[in-house]
């Protein structure tokens, strides 16, 4: 069972009910409420038939799938995606995208195997499959936790005392190592779901309250190597830049490194006005896009939304983003992810 007692926990939980404001998540429910709505696609999977490309992902519109499964339900559990660059990836495999949805929606079929079916035939799908967890997430949030990265559920299940190894072969009859993304998933999903049904006062709390408490005991601890004293993180030493940037020049030096893995093969023109980049993206249409440190010093910059593409930043401050904002890129994200 768990290291730390049940009655530690019910007391932490106490407290986090005290000191969590409960309506950021409010928001990312209402959202999901909404996204079940033009997306019916568990109760109604002949829909899916039906999903056209324009609907899956366009850059720029106001509605579309992936519009809700990555940023209008940012609050309930977030994942990165090199700025939808994937999204198009997508698109031009539609067909195999509609086959992996109705395997998501199908009550018939074990989360593993929801998780394990083939999205690593679509470019970006496959590795750890964020996207294809968050969609599964969306249709299931009461048999699902918005916990996406694996290594992180491994965190708290370890946090909680739990043998991956022994738990891995009672469950799968195997060790952990052998384990599948998607077994993997399963079996950590449940291991911390049977926690949160263990203790009286987190029953009745939905998955997306009990992940931010988990969250909240268990903070994931970023390892890096220290380079110096000062206050200042260091940065991978093979990207060039000892330490994060500080400002917004710094953020304009990592982009000129890596703008054609983050998706702008070419660059066309640079200035100190806005917006500041012009760019060819990897679909060869001209884009606009603006630098900044932190997204919302494009607000605080008083910058028109409607006359960028992109946001190129260190940092994503944004608890959600807003409304018809531009695509923003954390490199921050970006550079941990690669």
């Amino acid at each position: 069972m768990v290291g730390k007692s049940l009655k530690v926990l019910e007391e932490k939980a106490r407290e986090f009910e005290v000191e969590f404001d409960r309506s950021e998540l409010d928001a990312g429910w209402k959202a999901q409420s909404e996204f079940l709505e033009r997306y019916p696609y568990k109760e109604r999977p002949e829909l899916i038939d039906k999903l056209t490309p324009d609907r899956l992902y366009k850059k720029g519109a106001k509605d579309y799938f992936f519009l809700w499964v990555e940023h209008r339900t940012r609050s309930l559990g977030s994942i990165s995606t090199y700025g939808g660059l994937v999204y198009p990836n997508a698109v031009a495999n539609i067909d195999v995208f509609k086959s992996l949805l109705k395997i998501v929606v199908d009550d018939s079929k074990q989360l593993s195997e929801k998780i394990d079916a083939g999205w690593n035939e679509i470019k970006g799908f496959g590795g750890d499959r964020l996207i294809a967890k968050k969609i599964l997430f969306l249709y299931y949030p009461e048999e699902v936790l918005p916990i996406f990265k694996t290594e992180h559920l491994e965190h708290f299940a370890r946090s909680l005392g739990y043998n991956l190894d022994e738990c891995a072969k009672e469950y799968w009859n195997k060790s952990y190592r052998d384990l599948s993304v998607g077994e993997k998933y399963e079996l950590l999903n449940k291991l911390l779901l049977d926690v949160k049904k263990s203790v009286d006062r987190m029953r009745n709390w939905d998955n997306a309250y009990f992940a931010r408490f988990l969250y909240h005991l268990y903070p994931i601890k970023k390892l890096k190597k220290i380079i110096s004293k000062k206050a200042f993180k260091p940065l991978i030493q093979k990207r060039r830049m000892l330490f994060e940037p500080l400002d917004e020049l710094g953020v304009a030096f990592l982009f000129a490194m890596h703008h054609e893995e983050l998706g702008f093969p070419y660059i066309v023109k640079v200035s100190g006005r806005f917006p500041d980049v012009t760019a060819i993206d990897r679909d060869g249409e001209s884009v606009s896009i603006e630098l900044e440190y932190k997204a919302s010093d494009f607000i605080a910059h008083g910058h028109p939304q409607d006359e960028c593409d992109y946001i190129v930043c260190w940092e994503n401050d944004f608890k959600a983003t807003p409304e018809g904002f531009p695509q923003i890129i954390a490199l921050k994200d970006e550079l941990e992810r690669s």
